[in-house]
């Protein structure tokens, strides 16, 4: 692990149109090269309003860990369930 989860979660559930996300990992080197996958659920309507979600997850990502590679699993706003890491707080 590269990035503490809850870092990385934090951030993305800060993009609006997040829901959650989960099945984060990290490796590599911070300052050198890190590579962050995750699912995320996103509420959505359409294929392209989530690409516009997860570029913005991504940019600020980017902007926090650099350089960085990146790799988002989109899920729809349905998605349940048992292995997300970290829960919202709302219900």
């Amino acid at each position: 692990m590269a990035i503490a989860p809850e870092a990385i979660h934090a951030i993305a559930t800060s993009v609006p149109g997040v829901i959650n996300c989960h099945d984060i990992a990290s490796r590599g080197v911070l300052g050198r090269q890190v590579f962050i996958e995750m699912h995320l659920i996103v509420d959505a309507p359409d294929v392209e309003t989530a690409h516009h979600i997860t570029e913005e997850v991504e940019s600020r990502l980017e902007e926090r860990f650099r350089p960085v590679r990146i790799l988002i699993h989109v899920e729809p706003p349905a998605y349940k369930s048992e292995q997300i890491s970290f829960e919202t707080g709302a219900k």
